[in-house]
């Protein structure tokens, strides 16, 4: 890049002088001119390019001295106008004089024209320097008071701003959910949220929609730094492909590329953000972290720091380790602990209380599902019912029962298989009773055999007759009746004998033995039946 005031500007500069008249810099001219060496020295003695070349002219924007013999003017172009390239400056006096030149490698002027267009801001300096410069061009501004390119000021203080973000956040950090992507009503869009990209933060308030190519594809978040009016903004946009390395595009602006999310053919969504559950401020979430991370502090503490210096140093995840000098892991524990359940499966229990225990079903009957309880299905199978055939099973139903265990070939309860059941029964069995004989009596009724007939001998007047009953002193005999006064013999004290026999009739008594109840049964307490699964 060369500078130089022409053989015209010096000549001007002594008249000036001579005359002690105020040298007067009216405008900048630019000017594309093909084929231009910004390294070649300046000629000094060619004027201006031709009309067709110079692509704009504008009055200076700032003026102000450096010291008595430097001068500097600034032109100052916004984003509101462009659009040209230029290599070619000049300064040029009110008298139409070409005082000075510079030449730069192509520039590019560009127009803001949203959004087809993100326009540039350009400043551009000539420092004039000769003996008198200050007095001759009569600037009484100095120019450390505004002088200063704002561009590369600005540009400045975003680098450091970036390189500050990126020692806090790394390459790239996702807050919680900023910029997931998700589908939403058959359509893909990237959810609100913050996210900070080489130090570079990218803020979303609302859901933005992705036009998604052929699937499968991956998904990227192209994040640069680009001018906007008079400002530099945060620009990003989703670009896809294998594999996207950071660039910097023709305009010399860095870009940023990190991975999103893969979508695969099937429209599953895979999330490669490095994302990070933070939705407070950086001190609190820090503060309130727990669990394990890379550069924890608790990393570095040795056993012996907290007095655990006795404990092993090896650990293992086997529960057939058998060793004192080897820790057990929980996944070791978990894993004993699961074998130890294993081993249950299928054990009938009883509880003191309504509801089955955790790991446990109510052996009630129940058909449940073979999938969701596999260890229990795979030890008991269709024993107790084979459910619907297909996906459940049946459990036991020990509910109201008394358990009997199974013979297995024992030969004191023949025949029985697992789960058949069995109906109450008594066996065979004799009981002693005693009927009371209390006193009784039977009544006798019987009458004298007619044998007993017999005679008494009657002696009257010497002679005897057979005599018949009359009253008393008469007696008749032979058809004369005698009423004489007899006597009769007496025949002597005797008895008479009857005999009466009782008929031996068979006969019954009923004896009844009062019973209670509905089965027969034990005594007993009520508990719930489960099965372990």
């Amino acid at each position: 890049m060369a500078a130089s005031i022409t053989f015209a500007g010096e000549s001007l500069k002594a008249q000036k002088q001579a005359a002690q008249e105020v040298l007067e810099i009216a405008r900048f001219v630019l000017a594309n001119v093909p084929g231009l060496n910004p390294s070649a020295p300046i000629n000094r003695a060619a004027g201006k390019p031709p009309a067709s070349q110079i692509v704009y002219t504008s009055g200076y924007t700032r003026k102000g001295y450096v010291q008595p013999n430097q001068v500097i003017y600034s032109l100052m172009m916004g984003s509101d106008i462009g659009d040209w390239d230029f290599n070619w400056i000049g300064l040029e006096t009110a008298e139409g004089v070409l005082f000075a030149v510079s030449t730069v490698p192509l520039q590019q002027k560009r127009k803001n024209i949203p959004p087809q267009q993100i326009g540039n801001n350009v400043t551009r300096n000539i420092l004039l320097e000769f003996n008198g410069a200050q007095a001759l061009t009569g600037i009484t501004v100095d120019a450390s008071t505004w002088q200063h390119d704002f561009t590369i000021r600005f540009a400045g203080v975003d680098q450091r701003e970036r390189l500050s973000n990126l020692d806090v956040f790394g390459r790239a950090c996702f807050l919680a959910s900023g910029l997931q992507m998700e589908r939403s009503f058959g359509l893909y869009q990237l959810k609100p949220g913050l996210a900070y990209v080489q130090g570079v933060r990218i803020d979303l308030a609302e859901p933005v929609q992705v036009q998604l190519p052929a699937l499968p594809v991956n998904v990227w978040l192209d994040v640069s730094l680009a001018r906007s009016a008079s400002d530099v903004v945060a620009t990003w946009k989703v670009v896809f492909g294998q594999t996207k390395p950071d660039y910097t595009d023709s305009n010399g602006i860095a870009h940023f590329v990190v991975p999103l999310a893969s979508v695969a053919t099937s429209g599953e969504i895979t999330d490669l953000r490095a994302s990070q559950p933070i939705t407070a401020d950086l001190v609190r979430y820090f503060a309130a972290r727990d669990g394990d991370y890379e550069n924890l502090r608790a990393r570095a503490t040795t056993k012996d720091d907290v007095d655990l210096g006795e404990l092993p140093n090896a650990k293992s995840d086997d529960p057939g380790t058998d060793s004192s000098d080897i820790l057990a892991t929980t996944k070791c524990a978990r894993k004993a602990a699961q074998e130890a359940v294993r081993g249950l499966v299928g054990v009938l229990g009883y509880f003191f209380r309504t509801t089955a225990p955790a790991g446990w079903l109510k052996a009630n009957g129940a058909a449940v599902s073979r999938t969701a309880y596999a260890s229990l299905f795979a030890e008991i199978g269709t024993t107790f019912g084979v459910g619907d055939g297909l996906t459940t099973f049946n459990l036991p139903d020990v509910r109201g029962e008394f358990v009997r265990g199974l013979d297995d070939g024992r030969g004191v309860d023949i025949g029985r298989a697992l789960n058949a059941a069995q109906g109450d029964d008594n066996k065979a069995h004799g009981h002693t009773g005693t009927i009371s004989s209390e006193a009784h009596s039977h009544t006798l009724t019987g009458s004298a055999a007619s044998g007993g007939a017999h005679t008494h001998d009657v002696v009257a007047n010497g002679g005897q007759y057979a005599s018949e009953t009359q009253p008393y002193g008469v007696y008749r005999g032979n058809g004369v009746t005698s009423v004489d006064k007899t006597a009769i013999a007496c025949s002597g004290a005797h008895t008479h004998t009857v005999t009466g026999n009782t008929n031996s009739v068979s006969h019954s008594h009923t004896l009844t033995i009062n019973s209670t109840g509905t089965e027969s049964r034990p005594r007993n307490i009520a508990a719930l039946g489960c099965i372990k699964y």
